[in-house]
């Protein structure tokens, strides 16, 4: 039996100095918290940017999903599903992008990111259910077919790369009227329903992921929605911190090298 977790400042005692967050006024306050999850799924890069978002400290380990660990033994301890991302800060933990977001918000630095109005709230969830179920799907399967997908023996290779191209083909024509919608959402708006939500959140992990895939024309035809990819990619910490979370989501490269950004706090 293998403590997943047990990586990083995790491998030492709570009390151990280094398991709390960066020197400054906020030392001892949290623990730097662990993340399980993979850089080619949209839920723990959405992790990723709320942790620097809100000024957390976080540790990552990819879990390996060529051999199926998020539903090894050892995971499914932490996730009885399977679910990805899991995060832990000390005795608690939490998996999922939702829980996750959750926690990060009411442990995190600065002002409620959630708007406060009723009618902003509303518009907020309506634009995060369309990216987690409808947008979120397609670009999984997208991603699945050009950057996840292993070809078997090279007498498959033809076939395989058939059926991949038809169903990035259908997911990429399914996604088109979305991608309508959100930039006629964004005409006239800094962000997706006026200032920065959740909802941009959960709609930069999708749409960086579908440019990792090599489908960034679909954002470069949109000019609003491209207006906004390119102030997201520019802004900084919603908590104050001299950090661009946007700079923390993985390349090509980090996908396929199976690496992941840690979020570091230097500057509370």
């Amino acid at each position: 039996m293998t403590d997943l977790f047990a990586f990083g400042s995790a491998a030492k005692a709570l009390d151990a100095e280094d398991r709390y967050g960066a020197a400054g006024d906020l030392k001892k306050t949290q623990y730097v918290m662990q993340l399980l999850g993979h850089p080619a799924d949209a839920d723990t890069l959405k992790c990723l940017i709320i942790a620097a978002e809100k000024g957390l400290e976080v540790e990552t380990r990819v879990l390996d999903i060529a051999a199926d660990e998020q539903r090894s033994e050892d995971y499914l301890r932490i996730s009885p599903s399977g679910m990805m991302p899991a995060l832990k800060e000390a005795h608690y933990q939490v998996c999922g992008d939702l829980g996750i977001v959750s926690f990060v918000e009411g442990r995190g630095l600065g002002n409620r990111m959630p708007p406060r109005n009723a009618e902003v709230l509303a518009r907020q969830e309506y634009w995060v259910d369309i990216a987690r179920s409808d947008a979120g799907p397609l670009v999984q399967r997208i991603v699945d077919a050009v950057v996840v997908g292993a070809l078997g023996d090279a007498g498959a290779a033809v076939q395989d790369h058939a059926v991949a191209d038809d169903a990035v083909a259908e997911a990429r024509s399914a996604l088109l009227p979305m991608l309508d919608a959100l930039d006629t959402q964004l005409r006239g708006r800094e962000y997706i329903i006026g200032p920065y939500s959740y909802a941009d959140v959960h709609w930069t992990a999708y749409l960086h992921l579908l440019c990792i895939a090599g489908e960034g024309a679909l954002i470069d035809a949109r000019p609003d929605l491209s207006a906004w990819l390119a102030r997201v990619r520019a802004r900084k910490s919603f908590s104050g911190q001299d950090l661009v979370p946007y700079a923390l989501l993985p390349s090509l490269e980090d996908i396929r090298a199976n690496r992941l950004s840690d979020v570091v706090i230097t500057d509370y």
